[in-house]
C-alpha cells in the first residue's frame, strides 16, 4: 500500500464527514433538503445553535483531507503534464481557503438570525445579511469555480490525455455525476447529504485507483 492509497482512505472519509456538514443546515421537517441562501428562513428559530456549530466543526474537520486528495493528485499528474499538475496544485490552493469560509458564511447567518429575529424584522435582517453578502459574494463565487468546476476540468483533461494513469471509466469520478445522482434521489424525497463533498468522495476513490496503477 503506497502514500496515495493511503490518502485515498484518509480523503475517503474526510469527504464524507465534510459531506454531513451540510446535513444541519437543511430544515430536518421538509422532504426536499435545501441549504437557505440570501434570505432568512423561519425554521431557523424552531433549532439550536449548536446545529450550526456542529456543521462548521463537520466542514473544518473534513475540508483538510479532501484537499490533500485534490494535492495528491496533482502531484501524480505533474509527472506526466507539469501544466495541468501546477493548474491542479494552483485550483487546490484557492480552493482551501474559499472552501471553508464559503461554509462558515452558511452557518453565520442562522446563528446572526437566530440572535436577531426577536429584536428585529425580517427586512432589516435581510439588510444585514446583504452588508455580509457584499463580502463574501466573491469568495464564494471563486470558491464554487475551483471546487466544482477547476478540480473536474483539471482532472478530466489529465485522464483524457492520459496525465493520470487510471481507466477511462474513472471519468465519471468526479462532484458532475455525483451530483446529477444526488439531484435524482432528492426529487425522490430522499434526502442526501452534501453534494461537493460526496464529489470529492468520488476523487478519493480516484486517488486510490490511481495509486494501484503506480
Amino acid at each position: 500500500m503506497n502514500v496515495y492509497i493511503v490518502i485515498g482512505i484518509i480523503g475517503l472519509i474526510s469527504s464524507f464527514v465534510a459531506a454531513l456538514a451540510d446535513v444541519p443546515l437543511v430544515n430536518p421537517k421538509e422532504k426536499y433538503n435545501q441549504i437557505p441562501g440570501k434570505h432568512p428562513v423561519k425554521w431557523w428559530q424552531d433549532v439550536t445553535d449548536k446545529r450550526f456549530k456542529l456543521s462548521f466543526w463537520l466542514s473544518f474537520l473534513g475540508q483538510p483531507g479532501t484537499y490533500l486528495v485534490m494535492w495528491m493528485l496533482a502531484v501524480l499528474i505533474e509527472k506526466n503534464s507539469t501544466g495541468l499538475g501546477m493548474a491542479l496544485k494552483v485550483n487546490t490552493f484557492i480552493g482551501c481557503y474559499t472552501g471553508l469560509l464559503c461554509h462558515v458564511v452558511f452557518c453565520m447567518k442562522p446563528l446572526l438570525y437566530r440572535k436577531l429575529y426577536k429584536k428585529l424584522d425580517d427586512k432589516e435582517i435581510e439588510e444585514a445579511f446583504g452588508a455580509l453578502d457584499k463580502v463574501s459574494q466573491i469568495p464564494l463565487i471563486i470558491g464554487f469555480v475551483t471546487l466544482w468546476l477547476g478540480t473536474t476540468i483539471i482532472v478530466v483533461s489529465a485522464i483524457i490525455s492520459g496525465a493520470l494513469v487510471v481507466p477511462t471509466i474513472c471519468l465519471l469520478l468526479n462532484p458532475v455525476p455525483s451530483t446529477i445522482i444526488l439531484l435524482i434521489l432528492k426529487k425522490c424525497n430522499v434526502r442526501i447529504i452534501g453534494a461537493l463533498g460526496v464529489g470529492f468522495m468520488m476523487f478519493s476513490v480516484l486517488l486510490i485507483i490511481a495509486g494501484l496503477y503506480i
